[in-house]
């Protein structure tokens, strides 16, 4: 701005605003890292699922009934119809016409609450349990949330490492959606990832350097962004592409983490939680959070986050998709595999150990001014 003399006036306002717009749209420009001058990388999350690791022979007598005929016929048994009665009802069902309109109409009163038939979906409690079949294995992938060792404890696939906590791997690993291996997803993996990647805000993680800190040392950050994930005409993620972060405090994670030799970890934490979508879970409540990535030469990360997560959140998204089975079944087997924070009335416990493959690949980020403004008045004056 020119004064009335014509010499020029509000250099320092001139100099803080090219520090802001500079800011805006450098690499990886957080609040922390902008006032403390440290280095940061930031990454978009290139993909998301829950990690199993099956193999041939886990499930004893095979996987459970995987198209809808068979779970129907085990919905029937497990109401109490004798296997002569099951047969004559999946012939007319088969036929169609009325047959299938009975078959229908016992299924959705298999509910009862009150002696009054209700949403069998909504309602699993008020269906009888069909025993779906659990993994019987000794190895899988996931951490050590509990700090215990126990009977239904893993030895970890990729570390070694005995105590390992993932008991949603072993109460879903026969339902044939659910099987997969550390290379291929499952079906439901892949699915709720496909379905999502294009429209739900993407999650960012940013690295940022500990000058002061221990060797290695780190602080993490995880958010939302406000734009969905970036693809290539292939549809696969692309890299080095631009984002902007969200602001919502729901959705902001930030630990003390360690990077060495390309190894990205963070200890147990109390808390994780991410907003996530309906078709997967509305929120993605993690305790006892973990981390465990690998970086490789092109930069990308690959590896697991892990936690107890709240089943009954996980059950929402499978009762309103029609790709995971028996979903009442589900529920039953979900509640009896549960590990942790039993319900102090009931001793239910309400959360069950879980691991999820997380990928991520070089990106940009912007963050909204006003985060840039409070940075730079809290930076320290050199």
């Amino acid at each position: 701005m020119w004064g009335r003399n014509g010499g020029f006036r509000g250099r320092t306002s001139l100099r803080r605003g090219a520090a802001l717009g500079i800011a805006l749209s450098l690499l990886t420009v957080t609040p922390a890292s902008f006032a403390a001058g440290a280095q940061s990388r930031t990454f978009v999350v290139s993909f998301l699922a829950q990690q199993f690791t099956n193999n041939p022979g886990d499930c004893p007598g095979g996987v459970n009934p995987e198209d809808e005929r068979g779970q129907i016929a085990v919905a029937l048994r497990t109401m109490g119809y004798s296997s002569g009665e099951v047969r004559r009802l999946m012939v007319g069902w088969d036929q169609g016409g009325d047959g299938e309109r009975k078959v229908n109409e016992i299924l959705e009163r298999r509910a009862l609450i009150n002696g009054e038939p209700v949403n069998p979906m909504t309602h699993p409690e008020a269906v009888p349990d069909p025993q779906l079949k659990f993994v019987n294995a000794k190895q899988s992938v996931g951490f050590d949330l509990d700090g215990k060792q126990s009977a239904d404890d893993f030895v970890d696939l990729v570390t070694g490492k005995p105590g390992i906590d993932n008991q949603l791997f072993r109460a879903l690993g026969c339902n044939q959606n659910f099987r997969g291996t550390w290379t291929s997803p499952s079906a439901y993996g892949e699915w709720v990832w496909v379905q999502l990647r294009d429209s739900q805000p993407a999650w960012l993680m940013t690295i940022t350097d500990v000058p002061t800190g221990k060797p290695g040392e780190v602080i993490v950050r995880i958010q939302r962004s406000l734009d969905h994930l970036r693809s290539n005409m292939d549809g696969s993620p692309r890299w080095h592409a631009t984002y902007r972060a969200d602001p919502d405090p729901r959705s902001i994670n930030e630990y003390r983490g360690y990077l060495r030799d390309g190894e990205l970890t963070i200890s147990r934490q109390p808390r994780f939680s991410v907003l996530w979508n309906g078709l997967s879970a509305p929120v993605l409540n993690l305790s006892q959070f973990q981390l465990r990535l690998k970086q490789d030469a092109r930069g990308q990360w690959d590896g697991l986050i892990g936690g107890f997560q709240p089943w009954r959140e996980l059950y929402f998204a499978f009762s309103h998709n029609g790709i995971v089975g028996d979903r009442p079944g589900l529920w039953h087997a979900m509640k009896k595999a549960a590990d942790a924070e039993p319900d102090p009335t009931t001793g239910q416990n309400l959360a069950i150990s879980a691991a999820y493959r997380f990928t991520a690949i070089p990106a940009f980020v912007t963050v909204p001014a006003s985060q840039v403004r409070t940075a730079m008045r809290e930076r320290p004056k050199s």
